[in-house]
């Protein structure tokens, strides 16, 4: 064999070498599967909550699986109809019967009423199989089965926050009370009532509708009575509550209404239609008060489904989550998930999940935090005051003492009210970006609304930035509505950090985060005013930038309070403030990548010209080499990022280099050969030169651009 040909051969085995071993390493990883059993109504007249149960728990599966969470394991859903409603529940155990048929189930998401959860958990706790059900609420379905989980307070924890919320947080004391006599209702009811007991209050009156005929009519009787009332408590399922107000409203009554979780979705307004607005419901699922997690997820489901995720998919999204967290911390083994999940017992332990932190009570069920929506056009949106937990018991009594805060405790737990506020900004303008130094600044509308209560006058600061100018443009109250109105324009220099690693393909996040000025110790929460303002924002492309995506949502950040305070034993406080986060997504445009590396791949091609150059003038191939070397390295310099790292443009002119050496080593080797009269094999490392130039560049492109 020739030596060109040896060469050859040597650099195509070792190419093909490198690339199975590329496809080795990226190839994917057989998983063992395991499947998540899901227990719904998906046909029958309650179908379409259990489609919505199957697309949580559906999107579920997906990101765990594409994220990669579970390293050694991949899951799949695995349905079951139940064809389960408020009088149907014989389906149920056929259902989970059907579910235990599979050997890789390893736990049950379901089912959605309680009497039928109750009924397929016996068949569950036969098999040793944990199951989550996401909005089952009975007390005794999983106190009575310890393999049973419930996402969703339970009827006793919804009775006691919504008695407390109607007293503590809307200031109500004429309540009255109607319930369906079913296990749903009289469950709800007789906790709501000796809550408001507990609180020196009693009904103004007390109305039991029969479940198997549900006639509003029957109200008409109480109709005095409840005109005395200032708030009606709804202890039924979404259809029946939507019978009652829609009843009640047609003859006249202005009392507000407020119910549980059964009224706080999707599936209640569309019932209630016109005479749903105003009511109040726990609504577990508000994607503006919860933060950025809760903002991805609310994008994905749009994307998948066309449509916006209601509390029930949004909890099987978080059912399935828990077992899967289950999974990836002890096993597949179903004693050791539920012992796990039964020690989430405490804030400690608890799962950060899309609705808020995650945790149980000693019997299974869930003691999250509830919130609480009001209908208004149409839709839920957080009600202008929500119940908070109070983090530091000697702080919240010193604050009180001193402002005269209305604390109360709910179960043993400190609780307090805060004041919701509605926050919106408008984007004008992104000028004197700056990326390196890491700035930017903003020229921006601000606004907010609230109710005044201990907070007259509401004042911002920018978090990790500092106002340059900010003007009132309006500011109002409203007597109807009893809301404040301020708005401001504003124009502010904001500090981030910004990673410049994939510099010119980056992207880059602009933040605008604004934080209320604390004045009183009545908590303010800020939530996003408009879910979606895609309609509404502007474009902000300018320069070398593309205005892809607004984000917006809130949070909460820590900070120092007491500064070892003696007056409060010395104790170091940290405390939570709301924080409203507006992101602009930009990416640099197609154009900037092309400017800034038309001339390095300009170089590269010149470089290529070197191997059609004849021998004869092997001066000139060695003065094409260096200088497009020399070239490059000087462009190179120019371009230079301030930064203390290697960004993705830096390696492009590092393979350059390479590139333009293996040019001039090529000449070398060509020119020894000719010198002592090698000129075929001289020739043939040319072609072969001609070949693999192209090829490297490509492998290149493709490792730099992946």
């Amino acid at each position: 064999m020739s030596s060109a040909r040896f060469l050859l051969a040597t650099l195509t085995v070792l190419l093909a070498t490198a690339l199975l071993l590329y496809a080795w390493r990226h190839a994917p990883e057989r998983k063992e599967v395991l499947a998540i059993g899901l227990g719904a109504p998906l046909s029958g007249p309650f179908r379409e909550i259990g489609h919505s149960m199957r697309r949580g728990a559906e999107l579920a599966v997906q990101h765990i699986n594409q994220r990669g969470e579970l390293k050694n394991f991949t899951l799949e859903l695995v349905p079951a109809d139940d064809k389960s409603g408020t009088n149907v529940n014989v389906q149920a155990e056929k259902a989970a019967r059907e579910l235990m048929t599979r050997s890789n189930i390893v736990g049950v998401v379901g089912h959605y009423f309680s009497v039928p959860t109750i009924d397929a958990g016996d068949i569950y706790r036969m098999h040793s199989i944990p199951f989550v059900t996401p909005s089952a609420t009975l007390p005794t379905l999983t106190a009575n089965n310890d393999w049973a989980f419930g996402i969703m307070p339970d009827d006793y924890y919804q009775a006691l926050f919504l008695a407390n919320y109607v007293i503590h947080g809307l200031n109500r004391k004429k309540i009255a009370v109607i319930h369906s006599r079913d296990p749903y209702g009289n469950s709800l009811s007789e906790f709501f009532v000796k809550e408001l007991q507990v609180n020196n209050l009693k009904p103004t009156v007390f109305v039991g509708l029969d479940k198997e005929n549900f006639q509003p009519e029957r109200l008409k009787e109480h109709i005095d009575a409840l005109n005395q009332s200032e708030i009606v408590f709804l202890a039924m399922n979404y259809v029946n509550a939507a019978k009652a107000i829609q009843f009640l409203r047609k003859n006249s009554m202005n009392a507000d209404f407020i119910g549980a979780e059964s009224l706080g979705g999707a599936h209640f307004l569309q019932e209630a239609g016109i005479y749903a607005e105003d009511v109040y419901a726990v609504t577990p699922y508000l994607p503006s008060l919860f933060g950025e997690e809760s903002k991805h997820y609310q994008h994905d489901y749009i994307k998948e489904f066309q449509r916006e995720p209601d509390w029930v998919s949004t909890y099987s999204y978080e059912a399935v989550k828990l077992l899967a967290h289950a999974i990836g911390q002890v096993g597949k083994d179903g004693t050791r998930m539920r012992n796990f999940m039964r020690k989430m017992i405490s804030h400690q332990e608890a799962l950060s999940g899309i609705a808020g932190d995650l945790h149980f009570n000693e019997t299974g069920s869930s003691r999250r935090p509830l919130s609480v929506g009001q209908v208004k056009q149409g839709r839920f949106i957080p009600a202008r005051f929500q119940l908070t937990p109070v983090k530091y018991q000697e702080l919240a009594k010193a604050k009180s003492e001193e402002e005269g805060a209305d604390i109360f405790t709910m179960e043993g737990r400190f609780m307090k009210r805060a004041t919701v506020v509605y926050t919106g900004i408008h984007v004008d303008e992104i000028k004197a970006f700056n990326p390196v130094e890491g700035s930017f600044v903003a020229d921006f509308n601000l606004w907010f609304r609230w109710d005044p209560g201990r907070n007259k006058n509401l004042d911002f600061e920018m978090t990790y930035g500092k106002v340059l100018t900010a003007s009132v443009r309006e500011k109002y109250f409203d007597d109807k509505t009893n809301n404040n109105f301020i708005s401001y324009a504003v124009s502010s220099r904001m500090v981030d950090e910004f990673p410049l690693h994939e510099y010119p393909f980056d992207q880059q996040v602009l933040k605008i985060r604004i934080k209320p000025k604390l004045k009183t110790s009545e908590e303010l929460i800020l939530v996003t005013d408009i879910d979606d303002d895609t309609l509404l924002h502007r474009k902000l492309d300018f320069g070398s930038w593309k205005d892809i995506r607004h984000f917006h949502f809130t949070s909460s950040r820590e900070f120092l309070w007491s500064y070892r305070n003696p007056k409060y034993d010395r104790k170091l406080f940290t405390l939570d403030h709301s924080q409203y986060n507006y992101h602009v997504i930009l990416e640099r445009k197609v154009a900037a990548y092309v400017i800034t590396l038309l001339p390095l791949m300009i170089l590269v091609a010149s470089a290529y010209v070197i191997f059609t150059i004849d021998f004869e003038w092997i001066s000139s191939r060695y003065t094409v080499g260096i200088t497009t070397m020399l070239s490059a390295m000087a462009y190179h310099n120019v371009n230079k990022l301030g930064v203390g790292y290697l960004v993705r443009g830096d390696l492009f002119f590092l393979f350059s280099y390479v590139l333009f050496f293996f040019t001039i080593l090529e000449t070398s080797v060509v020119g020894y050969f000719r010198k002592i009269k090698r000129v075929e094999i001289a020739q043939r490392l040319d072609i072969i030169s001609l070949i693999l130039y192209p090829i490297l560049v490509g492998v290149a492109l493709v490792f730099l651009l992946r």
